[in-house]
């Protein structure tokens, strides 16, 4: 099911025309677009766009060009550094981006892997087949000998623990998720 969506002064646009005919000139409709403010006054301006992209290429991932599941995935990865969480589509995204870039989508799924404790966190949700996650493990081992870059080091060793857990079936244990609107109290900021 397509999604209409219209912007200020901007024709409606299509979801379905947009995933088919993406192109990196494209982007700013998908780029996380903040308004500089957190809690009740953050805004994301192409937060409900993307996310209906995102639906749609979740819905239907073979349709979506490997770009656009990078940008997508990078662009909800600076909206979680300065939302403080994730949507809850982030980790299901990782996995498709993974699932259809492969070694070449690493990169990427590095950086918004480690953007921040929140989409470090929801990675650990990724699901991957063995064949795949043995391949990619493989790939970044490779990527990890020939980097000089301190930053991308660093990545690559996260990737490569996080492959680890998933491949040994540990990486969701001690994690939790809390739904919005659920009842917290007795909490201590640390």
């Amino acid at each position: 099911m397509a999604l209409e969506i219209s912007f200020r002064n901007d024709p409606v646009i299509d979801t379905s025309e947009f995933i088919e005919q993406y192109t990196d000139s494209n982007r700013k409709r998908i780029e996380f677009s903040w308004n500089g403010k957190h809690a009740g006054e953050f805004v994301d301006a192409n937060q409900e766009f993307r996310w209906a992209v995102v639906s749609q290429c979740v819905a239907n991932p073979d349709q979506a060009p490997l770009s656009l599941l990078e940008h997508l995935f990078l662009a909800d990865s600076e909206w979680a550094v300065q939302a403080w969480g994730t949507p809850y589509h982030f980790s299901q995204l990782g996995s498709i981006l993974l699932g259809r870039g492969g070694e070449a989508s690493l990169e990427s799924f590095s950086r918004g892997f480690s953007a921040s404790f929140d989409t470090f966190g929801a990675c650990h949700e990724i699901q991957l087949p063995p064949t795949l996650l043995a391949s990619l493990a493989s790939s970044a081992r490779d990527m990890l000998s020939h980097t000089v870059d301190e930053k991308q080091r660093t990545r690559l060793e996260g990737v490569l623990e996080l492959f680890e857990k998933i491949g040994n079936s540990t990486a969701t244990a001690g994690w939790a998720t809390i739904a919005p609107g659920a009842p917290v109290s007795n909490i201590r900021i640390v």
